[in-house]
């Protein structure tokens, strides 16, 4: 183990999210854990994926994005009916005269 004594609030955070995680990276450090999985991906045949996350995220974002435009058309689209329902029933009571 590493031979500072301050665990840090982002270590907490790693280790509620994954105590084995926290541990063996306080034990081996991140590039070590960094080395070992790329070894064993290449024991595997797996080529590393050096920006798979990044892949994924861009993903998320592009999939949200389109998300909230389809929202935002639809809240105006919506609110344009209730306008136009508006109008008509008060055109058609006699309220309103044009």
């Amino acid at each position: 183990m590493k031979d500072d004594k301050t665990i840090s609030a982002s270590e907490i955070n790693r280790y509620i999210f994954c105590n084995y995680q926290w541990y063996y990276e306080r034990k081996y450090g991140a590039a070590e854990l960094r080395r070992r999985k790329k070894e064993y991906l290449e024991e595997l045949g797996i080529e590393p994926a050096e920006n798979g996350h990044l892949q994924r995220g861009l993903v998320f974002h592009a999939r949200f994005g389109r998300y909230r435009r389809l929202r935002l058309v639809y809240v105006w689209l919506r609110a344009a009916v209730i306008i136009a329902a508006f109008i008509y029933l008060l055109l058609a009571s006699g309220i309103v005269v044009i």
